[in-house]
């Protein structure tokens, strides 16, 4: 471990960490977060056209 915290490192490889530990971080809080009243992709805003054949 002290080998890896303490060798030389480029911009190249500061840039690959920082986006690495970036995007695990939001992959862990999409996994540990919790979902409220499921999962839904739209918006409620009444504007929907239905025919009586739909209710």
């Amino acid at each position: 471990m002290n080998n890896f915290l303490n060798r030389e490192w480029s911009s190249c490889d500061y840039k690959l960490i920082t986006i690495i530990a970036f995007l695990s971080g939001i992959i862990i809080g999409f996994m540990f977060s919790p979902v409220k009243k499921g999962i839904y992709c739209g918006n409620h805003n009444g504007n929907t056209q239905t025919t009586e054949k739909d209710i």
